[in-house]
């Protein structure tokens, strides 16, 4: 197993409000056992305890961080000889919402994504 250490600024990894991801813990929480039956939670129908609403809480943080930081990295893209490829997707991207209803334009966004996720992976 390597030894590898990291430092104690984090450089370069995403900082969280680790307050507000408990607080949304706490709320996932409570919300739980104030919508759902006791006889539901402890049958097992409903996850109610709070570790699965920290869980919850932190995968909510980390999908909000990478959805903020999926612009700047297409702004990085921008100036690469990938532009004209970014460029071409997005403008695309925003013409789905024009297409025909005969056209699914879900599945029209979702390849363009697809794509554009590939190209920002493959620079990255």
């Amino acid at each position: 197993m390597p030894n590898s250490s990291v430092s104690a600024r984090a450089e370069g990894l995403p900082r969280f409000n680790l307050s507000q991801i408990m607080r949304d813990a706490w709320g996932r929480y409570r919300e739980i056992r104030r919508t759902y039956g006791a006889w539901q939670i402890e049958r097992g129908i409903v996850d109610a305890s709070f570790s699965s609403c920290l869980k919850t809480a932190w995968r909510v943080a980390k999908a909000a961080a990478a959805e903020a930081a999926r612009p700047a990295k297409i702004d990085a893209l921008l100036l690469t000889p990938a532009a004209d490829r970014i460029r071409a997707l997005q403008e695309a991207l925003e013409q789905t919402q024009y297409l025909s209803f005969r056209y699914r334009a879900a599945d029209h966004r979702a390849a363009i994504e697809r794509e554009i996720n590939a190209l920002i992976e493959e620079a990255a």
